[in-house]
């Protein structure tokens, strides 16, 4: 696996998939289709096997009938009384003057009738030991000897009466022989000894001759190609007949004594021999050896195509998994890939990458990490980062402005106790009024103050603010004690009072009214900032939120760029937790309300 995994570690995910699917799914498939195979091939043996040795028992059977018909009709001729009474006669010379003897003692029409229907029966002849004249039939014209003597002086008739009374059968071939004298088609002639009853004397010699033909035309119905061979033999392993392609080395071996001399029940029906496969079947111990000849590569050719199917289906199967592979890696992979585009992305400093997730797979879980760690890693900068970025910012706009916050309270105290000494207590007080306010808002670096202090630094801005619109600008502030203690961001309160104080009454004649309230209710914190100034439009309150960030610090009027800053100051602290809302009409006036779900966190 280790060395799979290095072959592997360069692909991407969809190419592991397709590549461990194959991996794993191919060895199934090639063991099914072995499987499918072996059985295939076995049964397919098998059935060849079954087949052939069907056709080989068959043939035999029919062989066997046309041969039980001869034999049949041998011992009808050996038994018939008329033909006994000719055989036995002791006057052979007063039957020979009959020219037509057979005919007139002997059952002959009834036994050429017989002849007539089985119709392959060419020849007949009956040779009395005698001296009675024999009876001598060519349907096909062929022609028996005639002498008795010449007969027995042939090889046929010696083993006929060596077998006393069995039937001998043997295949003589087109022309003369040691039968015929003249023979004109290929025969298979049964020969065989008439005895009395006794088998003790001789009486006479039958011979029958039948088409060979009508052999062939059976072994023919036997046979599927061209090299294939059939042979039949006599039980003493003679051959009759063959048709097809023969093997010489098979016919030695099924025509030799080691073959022969086993018992025709036990022989095997099916056996191979080189490169063939043989079936041989004898019904019968006397009977015919019928012996088919089968090359093995008949069956191998008929067992590889049984191959190829399997063979076809598998590659099939892996070729036909192949789209399907592909279309279940792009689901998988899809969300993965999307995933690693979104984390590029992330990478690369885009933190509002949020992924959809489209299941609850393991994928799913994954991607649903990945956008909770975007959200906590956004939310942590947002706290740190852009907090200390807003802290610096606010740095570098106060050493633009060049303020020297010691120098600013030193001084403010010198004038302070110098308008004290000479008895302006009222300018006194605003400059105090102002010195406090620096120190406020410039002073101690803290973000978080109490709201006391917030309402200090609001306190002492009216003061200032008071001193230059004399009597146009009324205010109160309204903040229960038993809240004075909690912690808020420092300057929420502030923006909101000095933007009312510019906008609201700087321009009118009139001048205004300015509340500042807070209170408890439950766990939340409420302030309120309400005046009667001049009020505002929806527009101009939907341009307060939609200040572009460039132009948030260009001059020094605090406006609707510092009340956009306490929105963001508020969200980064108490994120979904706050509510700040702007509420006006024109020339009816403004109230900003803010709402702290929760204590500020530290």
């Amino acid at each position: 696996m280790k060395k799979v995994g290095r072959l592997t570690v360069y692909f991407n995910i969809r190419q592991k998939i397709i590549f461990y699917v194959y991996l794993v799914i191919s060895p199934i498939l090639i063991l099914i289709t072995t499987f499918i195979l072996i059985s295939n091939y076995k049964d397919t043996k098998n059935q060849q096997i079954e087949a052939d040795s069907n056709v080989v028992r068959s043939l035999d059977k029919s062989i066997t009938v046309i041969q039980t018909e001869l034999s049949d009709l041998s011992v009808y001729i050996c038994i018939n009384s008329d033909i006994g009474a000719i055989l036995t006669s002791s006057h052979p010379e007063e039957l020979n003057e009959d020219s037509r003897l057979w005919y007139n003692r002997a059952p002959m029409k009834i036994i050429l009738d017989i002849i007539a229907l089985k119709g392959y029966i060419k020849t007949m002849a009956i040779y009395p030991e005698n001296g009675v004249n024999a009876y001598l039939r060519g349907i096909d014209s062929s022609v028996h000897l005639s002498d008795i003597g010449t007969v027995r002086q042939t090889d046929t008739y010696k083993k006929a009466v060596e077998m006393r009374g069995d039937i001998v059968w043997k295949r003589v071939s087109q022309g003369t022989g040691s039968i015929y004298r003249a023979n004109y088609t290929d025969k298979i002639v049964m020969c065989r000894e008439i005895f009395d009853m006794s088998k003790k004397e001789k009486l006479g010699y039958l011979v029958l001759g039948v088409n060979e033909e009508k052999y062939t035309d059976l072994c023919k119905n036997a046979i599927q190609q061209e090299n294939e061979g059939i042979v039949i033999l006599s039980s003493e392993g003679s051959e009759l007949t063959r048709y097809g392609t023969v093997d010489e080395k098979i016919l030695s071996y099924i025509s030799g004594e080691e073959y022969l001399k086993q018992d025709h029940k036990k022989r095997a029906v099916y056996f191979e021999h080189d490169s063939y496969n043989v079936f041989c079947s004898q019904e019968q111990k006397k009977g015919v050896i019928v012996c088919k000849m089968v090359p093995k590569s008949n069956s191998d050719k008929q067992l590889n195509n049984i191959i190829i199917a399997p063979v076809l289906m598998l590659i099939g199967m892996l070729v036909g998994l192949w789209p399907l592979l592909k279309l279940i890696s792009n689901i998988i992979s899809s969300p993965l890939q999307r995933l690693c585009v979104a984390m590029d992305k992330f990478q690369g400093g885009d933190f509002n990458q949020q992924v959809a997730v489209e299941s609850q797979d393991e994928i799913g879980e994954v991607t649903a990490c990945f956008n909770q760690m975007v959200l906590s890693i956004k939310e942590l900068i947002d706290r740190n980062y852009v907090m200390a970025l807003r802290e610096k910012e606010s740095e570098l706009s106060a050493l633009q402005a060049q303020i020297n916050p010691h120098f600013l309270y030193n001084t403010l105290d010198s004038l302070y106790w110098r308008t004290q000494s000479e008895g302006n207590e009222e300018l006194a007080e605003d400059i105090l009024a102002l010195s406090q306010l620096f120190r406020l808002v410039l002073g101690q670096g803290k973000g978080i103050i109490s709201v006391g202090m917030e309402k200090e630094l609001i306190a002492n801005y009216l003061h200032i603010q008071k001193m230059r619109f004399n009597k146009r600008l009324e205010y109160e502030i309204d903040i229960d004690e038993d809240i004075m203690e909690e912690s808020i961001p420092k300057l929420i309160l502030q923006p909101f009072v000095e933007n009312a104080i510019i906008h609201g009454f700087e321009h009118s004649e009139k001048g205004g009214f300015l509340k500042i309230t807070g209170k408890r209710q439950e766990n939340n914190l409420i302030f309120s900032i309400r005046d009667n100034g001049i009020g505002m439009t929806e527009e101009q309150i939907a341009a307060i939120w939609n200040v572009e960030d460039s132009k948030r610090y260009v001059g020094q009027r605090i406006g609707r760029y510092a009340i956009k800053n306490v929105r963001e100051r508020l969200e980064l602290k108490y994120r979904e937790n706050f509510s700040l809302t702007i509420t006006s009409r024109p020339s009816e006036g403004t109230e900003v309300t803010i709402i702290l779900m929760s204590p500020v966190p530290t």
